[in-house]
């Protein structure tokens, strides 16, 4: 069980590198670094466009992963690491 929470650690690390990386790519070039922050308002959370490109489905494939990852990771660390 302590194996396998830290493979799950390993595992969400990568998640949360690759999340990061696709959320980045997204940003368009015009916004730069405000758009960061907000000050691109006029675009939407994935562009106007109304289907997701290859990249958006790519990061939403990515964000489930994290967010299951992230339930059975505090479940196995709970067992495999009693207090």
């Amino acid at each position: 069980m302590v194996l396998l929470a830290y493979l799950m650690i390993l595992v969400h690390v990568l998640l949360s590198v690759g999340l990061t990386v696709t959320v980045l790519f997204q940003m368009s070039k015009a916004s730069e670094l405000g758009g960061a922050f907000g000050s691109g308002s006029s675009h939407t959370m994935f562009g106007r466009k109304k289907g997701l490109d290859t990249l958006g489905k790519i990061t939403l494939g990515l964000a489930i992963a994290f967010l299951t990852n992230s339930v059975l990771l505090a479940f196995v660390i709970s067992r495999a690491f009693p207090s």
